[in-house]
């Protein structure tokens, strides 16, 4: 229980801090509301719920309303709420779907280039999906087709961005 506990906070604190990293990087720049144009902590919930399932979901869920109550107060807890919910929950039911439909080794432990690709384009999809439903529904984006596909790809950017960067970490460790 306590080593659940654990990857919950350390998930919350790397997917805060990803969102404070792409608001470093990226600032203002968004296409519509909370849509950037590359979005770096995608990967981070996509690595997350790939490695720590639910407890991944779970840290993403609870660093997500954090995030929103402190970047949107204006907003309120019922937005902070759904949308930390969602950003938790999206990858978690793309993962789920992958293992069903995609192939993904449950455990994770053989995993395809191809397969890798596949689950990512799932997800960027419908994490961008099912967050701007949640906007759209409150007034917060006004084109919500355009909106979508910006949010998508940002995400898969993102994610690739995030996998790239992942594999090139692992791949030094085991040169040392």
């Amino acid at each position: 229980m306590i080593k659940k506990l654990l990857v919950v906070f350390v998930s919350a604190c790397l997917y805060v801090a990803s969102l404070y990293g792409n608001d470093l990087i990226w600032g203002e720049t968004e296409f519509s509301f909370e849509v950037h144009w590359v979005f770096f902590p995608s990967g981070i919930r996509f690595i997350l719920v790939l490695l720590a399932l639910e407890s991944g979901a779970l840290g993403i869920a609870l660093g997500g309303i954090l995030w929103n109550l402190q970047d949107h107060p204006d907003l309120g807890l019922t937005f902070a709420l759904v949308t930390g919910c969602v950003a938790g929950f999206s990858p978690w039911l793309a993962r789920r779907l992958s293992v069903r439909y995609l192939g993904l080794d449950h455990e994770f432990k053989v995993v395809t280039p191809q397969t890798l690709l596949k689950i990512s384009v799932l997800f960027a999809t419908l994490s961008a999906l099912l967050h701007q439903i949640w906007f759209y529904s409150q007034g917060l984006t006004e084109q919500f087709l355009a909106s979508f596909v910006v949010n998508a790809l940002s995400n898969w950017a993102g994610t690739l961005t995030v996998l790239f960067v992942f594999k090139s970490l692992l791949q030094k460790s085991d040169r040392h």
